[in-house]
């Protein structure tokens, strides 16, 4: 099942997250999607308003919500089914 997930980064937290986003490798990426159990299929981004959306390959949504856990500090999540 694949899954859209929305995030908008924390004001306070901006800087250091999107150096984050914006120095990590495909590989990078894709290893933290995969230590969580779900396929990363594509990320966009919009550095100019701290706004993105990935689309997450799973068939257990208590995965994708892993996932999301990780980011909690640094961004606002929603997922919808897609």
């Amino acid at each position: 099942m694949l899954f859209q997930v929305d995030y908008k980064v924390f004001q306070a937290s901006r800087g250091d997250a999107l150096r984050a986003f914006g120095t990590f490798t495909q590989e990078q990426l894709e290893g933290l999607t995969d230590d969580h159990g779900v396929g990363l299929v594509g990320r966009w981004h919009s550095l100019a308003d701290g706004t993105g959306t990935m689309i997450l390959e799973t068939d257990d949504f208590a995965k994708c919500a892993a996932f999301q856990m990780a980011w909690a500090e640094v961004c606002d999540m929603t997922v919808k089914p897609v």
